[in-house]
């Protein structure tokens, strides 16, 4: 293979690599190489996504619905080819746990992967729109932007499916038809898997398999007993046995509740906890829960009990060892102790990983919480709701402050928001090592963190929501999760207009991420935004805040294509700028105009703009250098000269790399291709457009599709 050889400036000759007598793998063997050698390494294709739920430590029985529940998911849904399984039964059946069994047991028919979604039917905050569903699931499989649009989103999915290796899906705690309906992939050999407390009928009319789910047998409850308990506490006390398999009603939610109690109190007997179980209240399946949750928590000790209380108060979808420890008012270590001791108790289950900061844990069902927060409000005091919510808040606030400082610190230097300017800010707050645990914190807890934003807001905690969202700026460039972004900024833009303490900068920032939101999602009225953030800077007398809004202006003409609209916005912008000595600020404003002035012809300007702001750049913030130097390349190649745009973008490449920048790398790639095959080597193009490809999938399937289209042409 013929590669571009890295020259070192421009030229008007042409050197291209010649290797001969050799073979290329991990090493090279070459009789004779002319000219030098570049090595593009392809990534590994990410793994297909596993989100199952973990499998439940101990399983017994439900072999017969497994049998038959695996002989439909053999079954294609008439024409479509796709099977849908729609499996309903009471709360503590263990519908998720059979769900979860099935499709684990078919991993190897699934190579395109096992998706999940909780649909949080019975949560404080669900159950999920059909748009935030399809926007899970969306991002499971393909990275990047998504629109807007919930039917849009659906279309994007069947599309995204439609071609894809046979997938299962796990739609859990569904409450109606037609979010599941807009869940449903397009192609061959798919599974879509429901779970509800009642049956949806109106799926059958999609073909769906409505299986009930009953509870276990005697003689199942009995083995589970044994396994959890011990069989020799089962043998040496069978009537009491009986009586706890009866009280369970085959419960297996119940049953576990029993097991735990046996498993920690080992000195106790089956006959001393029938008694504290009996009498039921009744033979249905939510009183017997209640009665077997109530027993749990009785046997709980106070701190325990009321960690287990105050859980039930928070708006979140699951908990680690900091958060308890910061609403609780207890430090990390009693706090861990706690949760241990809920989830052996059966109260908790334990979601996900033990890495920093800890495993997360969650209610072991929505009935399991209800029945908790029953608990709570026969002994809250006035102002302890309000006051959980404010500490959990000051934990979300502290934390995602700090994340701020550690990933951006320019934009958290200007608010410079404190984390000790409101009250509870926790004694023990989240400590990150470094930047890239402070993001991956902030990709772990997205969801707590906006569930918690949500109740401030709808509780009038003003003062919090607008400092969570603005320091959650990180995670909303590196997430991409636009329509969170842009409801989150309305609620915060309303928010701190009813914070007496907060000043007009606050508003004016929260206005321009709002439309850097818009803007990214392909809405025009991002125009509108920046306008009036320009108006706002004026009346401020804020001459850099000007710039910035003229800047983003011109940045959205660019994105809508009318570069003509964009040049003298932005020569306004640079002239402010540096009328002010913000030579960065020029600098940045250049590569904008360059890509302005090529996306017009006009070379010339355009390469004197990018080599400018490259120099300025150097040495003072390398992803934008490089970002100036990939755009000079990309000038140089569309004029003709490609030796010195390849040496342009292959020096932009390295850079690139070296600042862990992956979208710009795969961009860089793509534009290496597009060099060589304007240069007629359409080899190389094929190789680096393939690279491309590789490179993009990680982070945005539309640009992998999009260079696949292109390549698919090419070929």
């Amino acid at each position: 293979m013929t590669l571009p050889e890295e020259t070192p400036g421009p030229t008007t000759t042409r050197t291209t690599n010649c290797v001969q007598d050799a073979s290329v793998g991990v090493s090279v063997q070459a009789g004779s190489i002319t000219g030098g050698i570049a090595f593009y390494t392809l990534p590994p294709d990410p793994p297909p996504p596993r989100q199952l739920p973990r499998l439940p430590a101990a399983w017994v029985d439900r072999d017969a619905d497994l049998t038959l529940l695996q002989r439909r998911a053999g079954t294609p849904v008439g024409a479509s080819g796709i099977r849908v399984i729609a499996l309903h039964g009471p709360a503590g059946t263990g519908t998720t746990a059979l769900a979860a069994r099935l499709l684990h047991d078919l991993k190897d028919a699934h190579p395109g992967g096992q998706l999940y979604v909780d649909l949080r039917g019975g949560e404080p905050d669900g159950p999920l729109t059909p748009g935030k569903a399809l926007g899970q699931l969306l991002r499971s499989v393909r990275p990047g932007t998504l629109p807007a649009d919930a039917r849009e989103r659906a279309g994007w999915w069947r599309s995204v499916t439609a071609g894809r290796a046979p997938t299962c899906v796990l739609l859990d705690n569904a409450v109606d038809a037609d979010t599941v309906r807009a869940c449903l992939p397009a192609g061959d050999g798919h599974l879509v898997l429901v779970t509800s407390r009642h049956p949806l009928v109106e799926l059958a009319a999609d073909g769906a398999h409505l299986h009930p789910l009953g509870p276990l047998p005697p003689s199942a409850a009995r083995q589970y007993l044994a396994i959890r308990a011990g069989e020799a506490r089962v043998r040496a006390e069978p009537h009491a046995a009986e009586q706890l398999v009866q009280l369970a009603a085959g419960l297996p939610t119940a049953l576990v509740l029993t097991a735990a109690q046996l498993s920690l109190h080992p000195q106790r007997s089956l006959s001393g906890l029938a008694q504290a179980l009996a009498p039921a209240p009744s033979d249905q399946p939510g009183a017997i829960m209640t009665t077997h949750i109530g027993a749990a928590y009785a046997g709980l000790d106070r701190p325990t009990a009321r960690t287990y209380r105050v859980l039930s108060r928070l708006p979140v979808h699951d908990v680690d060892a900091t958060l308890v420890a910061a609403v609780c008012d207890i430090t990390p270590e009693a706090a861990t102790g706690h949760l241990d001791d809920l989830a052996a108790a059966g109260l908790l289950e334990i979601t996900g990983t033990g890495e920093p900061p800890g495993p997360a844990y969650r209610f072991a069902s929505p009935e399991v919480r209800e029945r908790v927060l029953q608990f709570a409000r026969t002994v809250e005091t006035d102002g302890e709701v309000d006051e959980i919510l404010r500490r959990a808040l000051g934990w979300a606030m502290s934390a995602t402050v700090t994340a701020d400082a550690l990933i951006t610190p320019s934009h958290h230097r200007t608010l410079n928001i404190s984390t000790s300017d409101l009250p509870y800010a926790p004694h023990h707050p989240v400590r990150h090592a470094d930047a890239d645990a402070a993001l991956a914190w902030l990709t772990g807890q997205s969801d707590n963190v906006l569930a918690l934003v949500r109740s401030a807001a709808r509780a009038g905690h003003h003062d919090y929501v607008w400092r969570i969202v603005y320091s959650l700026w990180p995670w909303w460039r590196a997430a991409g999760r636009h329509d969170d972004w842009i409801e989150l900024h309305l609620i915060a833009l309303e928010s701190v207009r009813h914070d007496l303490h907060a000043d007009s900068a606050a508003e004016r920032h929260l206005l321009n991420t709002y439309g850097l939101g818009l803007r990214s999602s392909g809405d025009p009225n991002a125009l509108g935004v920046f306008t009036r953030v320009r108006e706002a800077a004026l009346r401020a007398d804020d001459a850099l805040g000007e710039a910035q809004a003229l800047y983003e202006l011109g940045a959205t003409h660019l994105t809508m294509k009318q570069p003509a609209e964009a040049i003298p916005v932005l020569e306004r912008a640079r002239g402010v700028r540096a009328e002010q000595g913000y030579e960065r600020g020029v600098a940045l404003v250049d590569i904008l105009l360059g890509q302005a002035l090529l996306s017009l012809g006009r070379l010339d300007e355009a390469l004197h703009r990018l080599q400018g702001a490259r120099a300025a750049l150097d040495g003072v913030d390398a992803h934008d250098a490089a970002r100036a130097l990939a755009w000079q390349g990309r000038v140089q190649v569309q004029a003709g000269d490609i030796p010195a745009g390849e040496t342009s973008l292959n020096t932009a490449l390295r850079e690139f790399r070296g600042a862990r920048a992956p979208r710009k790398v795969a961009q860089t790639v793509e534009w290496l291709a597009h060099a060589a095959e304007t240069d007629g080597r359409v080899s190389d193009a094929r190789a680096l457009y393939e690279q491309a490809i590789a490179q993009y999938r990680p982070v945005s399937g539309i640009d992998a599709d999009r260079v696949r289209d292109h390549l698919a042409r090419l070929v």
